[in-house]
């Protein structure tokens, strides 16, 4: 194969991938196995992102057939005391698994682009003198800035104390939040079943 044939499929491959970066671990112990439900929990301080990504979460999870309940609305501060108290009311839930998304911040980069001026001014004229009074402005291009949010997904389940599955994901910041959080959570529920978790 040569090397602008390989060339191709990295570009293809990278293209398929699209903005998402990712990179998973999975116990070697691991056994898949049915789950009567799992609670997803996202673990941030901010109200309306908790919401967001569990719904997100449990909607994408229960398209797959697997049943699954937000942590809002069904967990309180009391229920996280200790091992003792989740587990009750796990059972109380009839909750087998629990997913973990940890929203670990933004990163910034910067990326030069062409630039493109525009000269503004009058022309004068002075005696034999002809010339231009102005300056360049640019209009487009020049530096910008593109940010990427990164999440951590972790799975566990009652076999282990231990994580079962992790899984990192990046995507870049759109105005539109729903999709971002859509394509993250789409990754993350895809990779559960890709990588036999679920």
């Amino acid at each position: 194969m040569n090397v602008m044939k390989v060339g191709s499929y990295i570009l293809l491959l990278f293209i398929s991938v699209g903005a998402f970066a990712q990179s998973s671990w999975k116990s070697p112990s691991y056994v898949k196995e049915t789950y009567r439900k799992i609670i997803v929990l996202a673990k941030t301080t901010d109200n309306l992102m908790q919401r967001q990504l569990e719904d997100a979460t449990v909607a994408a999870l229960n398209e797959k057939g697997v049943a699954a309940l937000p942590a809002y609305g069904n967990i309180v501060a009391a229920d996280l005391a200790n091992e003792t108290a989740f587990l009750a009311k796990a059972d109380a839930l009839a909750v087998d698994a629990l997913l973990v998304l940890t929203p670990n911040g933004e990163e910034v980069t910067y990326k030069s682009t062409p630039s493109v001026n525009m000269s503004l001014g009058v022309p004068v004229r002075l005696g034999i003198f002809g010339g231009f009074l102005g300056t360049n402005v640019p209009i487009a291009g020049g530096t910008k800035a593109a940010v990427s949010v990164t999440m951590k997904a972790t799975f566990y389940n009652r076999a282990s104390s231990q994580m079962q599955w992790s899984k990192n994901v990046q995507a870049k910041q759109k105005k539109n939040n729903d999709k971002m959080v859509n394509g993250m959570v789409g990754s993350i529920v895809g990779a559960l079943f890709k990588e036999a978790i679920l």
